[in-house]
């Protein structure tokens, strides 16, 4: 009987050691797992990241352009506004009037009513 327990112990012993590789495999398994999962969600945030930032540059520069574009229009404005005064001025309207060789009213005689209306 001592051989038949001998033999039961020696197979529930291989039966454990096969099982431990096994387990220790699936543990291994699981935290390679882990660590490509958490290289993964580290390298797509670098993405995002770097895709966030280029596109604030990119921002950044049309905004400088606007910025430009705005000054460079304010100052086309103001050079507008001078040249609309200076055509306004009474001096330039005399010569532009002189310009038609138009003749000059003495007297304006305006038309009077009469107090009488005709309504229909």
């Amino acid at each position: 009987m001592s051989k038949f327990l001998t033999l039961i112990q020696e197979k529930n012993k291989n039966k454990t050691l096969a099982a431990k590789p096994k387990t220790w495999f699936k543990f291994f398994l699981s935290v390679k797992s882990l660590n490509i999962l958490v290289v993964g969600l580290i390298g797509l945030g670098v993405a995002l990241y770097l895709a966030q930032i280029n596109g604030m540059a990119i921002k950044g520069f049309a905004i400088k352009e606007l910025d430009e574009k705005r000054i460079t229009l304010k100052d086309e404005i103001r050079k507008l506004e001078f040249q609309t005064a200076e055509l306004q001025s009474g001096q330039k309207i005399q010569e532009r009037i002189a310009g038609l060789e138009m003749v000059s009213v003495a007297k304006v005689d305006y038309a009077r009513d009469s107090g009488t209306v005709a309504v229909k």
